[in-house]
């Protein structure tokens, strides 16, 4: 027999039609808008970074000729000329003639911050007569790494001063030769401060930037060495580096990959040539052709409820009361007993089908309330009663210790002590048809038994708190941290001549931890089988007379926690290393209540199915 074909889903009809509606004429609207703006926008992003590059080289130029400039004053003022000629007339000693030089030097590069050194040769010595540095570069590291470099230019017979750059570092040197006769007297070499020369460059910008003098060896790197090879950028500047001919006036050259736009500017200048190359990203360059294209899609989500109007109707009368009414029926069928129908039926068939199921939820709501309020009746009767079981045994032990305390002190610690009793006294009556407090009054409660606890036994008991403070307003039940302690100091601080009790309230992503350490003796095996028994609700395990109380208050927060929470959560009791036990109460964190209600629906369900069974 052959298959029954299933119809074609009226949704996918739906979008069929939207698409031949909507996304063909936007996507020819898009694609034209895009490649007639487009190219705007690259032009002008080009023509931005064209003027930055002109304005770097334009501006370390000017600076670059005012050093120039300086280096050749010298010679128009004749100073050192004169001085020169004193001392080869035998009028000044050689001491003199330098220092004469070395003032000047002084004066003109050493205190201006534009230089970070200077160097001046007497004409024919091997190694610099004077020489000073601003940012510490010694004498002999000058000589060995800086001179061998610029040897050939002291050696040339060329009064034009010539800019290089040596290990990143810019120099300028210039011949010196007397103005008459043009007799040569010695040589200058300054560095400049390639900071203060390119100080009107953005550090964003200089951080991308290559500047070479002359050629291609000539380079002032800003870029970061490891950070130069992202992207690309090494290759990028080895391209650009082989473009890059030391004559060119004006020309731009541009190379680029997927992530970078490499740049190069070439000028030339009377005595130096100079060459800026600026790489930038392509993200942030064309930022404003991608804000174009934010803004055609943000006009295609405008334009959607445009062309939606055209299936409304189809929407309006089928596809939205079908949905309404699955949507219901899922909803229902995982645990959502008494959900209605949302939404208006446009039509009476659909409505007369609304009302229907409608009814029949609610009837199926009302036999599952009967049930589930019966149920949780029954579940707090049990907790209170539970609660009403937990008795205050170390009241008596505190009254007595209270009258013997003021008759032995003042009246402040009295008042401190029975100020302490009233908050348990008041925490344990007034908490009785509670079923869950904030943590933070179960710590109050806490403290104020710490308080009595510490009159009480003195300098023997030491207590520290470890408390994470986004858990203070948490929903806990009430009296499930003071039997616990209470415990650590019946069954561990008095049975040692010294005791310390630790509370660490803390959580991971699923459960909230609350934890009580004490010292006390070791246990035997005897002691933990016990232990376990209690927990577990052996009554037979109870003590009758001494720990009867304390036992039967952790059995109850053991018996609360299991009832509210489910089985997987309780109080454990372990003894570790040095006789330290360690009480821990686990509760769920976050999502209980979720947990707890979905775990009563149930057993509820299931109680219903059973009364159906019945029923029938």
């Amino acid at each position: 027999m052959d298959k029954i074909k299933r119809p074609q889903s009226l949704k996918k009809k739906i979008l069929l039609f939207m698409i031949l509606c909507w996304g063909v004429p936007i996507a020819v609207f898009f694609t034209f808008t895009t490649f007639s703006y487009r190219n705007g926008i690259v032009e002008k992003a080009e023509g931005l970074m064209v003027d930055e590059l002109e304005n770097v080289a334009a501006f370390a130029s000017i600076r670059v000729e005012d050093a120039i400039a300086l280096c050749q004053k010298p010679s128009y003022e004749k100073t050192w000329e004169n001085a020169w000629k004193k001392y080869h007339a035998g009028k000044y000693s050689k001491n003199e003639y330098l220092q004469e030089v070395n003032s000047s030097l002084t004066g003109k590069f050493y205190l201006d911050k534009r230089f970070s050194l200077y160097a001046y040769y007497c004409y024919g010595d091997e190694e610099p007569e004077c020489f000073r540095s601003r940012i510490g570069v010694p004498y002999k590291s000058y000589v060995s790494e800086i001179q061998p470099h610029i040897q050939n230019l002291i050696e040339s017979d060329s009064s034009y001063a010539c800019v290089l750059v040596v290990d990143n570092r810019i120099f300028i040197v210039r011949n010196l030769y007397t103005t008459m006769d043009y007799e040569r007297y010695g040589t200058l070499v300054v560095e400049l401060n390639r900071d203060k020369l390119f100080a009107d460059v953005p550090p964003d910008m200089r951080e991308n930037m290559v500047v070479c003098f002359n050629d291609s060896e000539g380079l002032l790197n800003f870029m970061n060495e490891e950070e130069a090879q992202t992207g690309g950028r090494g290759a990028l500047l080895e391209q650009l580096l082989a473009v890059y001919d030391g004559s060119s006036d004006g020309k731009l050259d541009r190379i680029e990959n997927s992530a970078y736009n490499g740049y190069l500017y070439q000028n030339r200048q009377d005595n130096y040539h100079i060459g800026v190359i600026l790489f930038a990203k392509r993200s942030e360059l064309y930022s404003s052709l991608y804000e174009f294209y934010m803004i055609i899609f943000i006009m295609l989500l405008l334009f959607v409820p445009l062309f939606c109007y055209g299936i409304h109707f189809f929407r309006r009368h089928i596809q939205e009361p079908i949905g309404n009414m699955l949507r219901a029926s899922g909803r229902m069928e995982t645990g959502e007993i008494g959900i209605t129908v949302e939404g208006e039926m446009p039509n009476e068939e659909f409505l007369h089908m609304k009302e229907s199921f409608d009814r029949m939820s609610a009837q199926v709501k009302y036999l599952f309330d009967y049930v589930y309020d019966e149920k949780l009746a029954r579940k707090d009767a049990q907790i209170q009663a539970l609660q009403a079981q937990i008795n205050p045994h170390f009241l008596n032990n505190t009254l007595e210790m209270m009258n013997w305390q003021a008759r032995m002190s003042g009246d402040m610690i009295v008042s401190k002590m029975i100020e302490s009793l009233g908050t348990v006294l008041d925490y344990r009556i007034n908490r009785a048809n509670v079923k869950e407090i904030h943590l933070a009054e179960e710590l109050q409660c806490i403290d104020a038994y710490f308080y009595i606890m510490t009159m009480r036994f003195g300098q023997r008991l030491s207590i520290e708190r470890e408390i994470d403070d986004e858990l203070l307003y948490i929903m806990v039940p009430p009296l499930i941290l003071q039997p616990i302690v209470e415990n650590a100091i019946v069954h561990g601080v008095e049975t040692v001549t010294n005791g310390a009790i630790h509370l660490k309230v803390y959580h991971d992503e699923r459960n909230v931890y609350f934890e009580v350490r004490n010292t006390g003796k070791q246990m035997t095996e005897q002691d933990k089988q016990r232990i376990q028994a209690i927990l577990a609700g052996d009554e037979d395990q109870i003590p009758k007379n001494t720990g009867r109380h304390t036992s039967i208050g952790i059995s109850n927060v053991n018996r609360r926690i299991r009832l509210v929470y489910g089985e997987e959560y309780g109080l454990s009791i372990v003894q570790g290393e040095d006789c330290v036990t360690v009480s821990t109460i686990t509760i769920p964190y976050q999502t209980a209540e979720e947990e707890k209600s979905l775990k009563e629906r149930n057993a509820v369900e299931k109680e219903l199915r059973n009364m159906a069974r019945l029923n029938k």
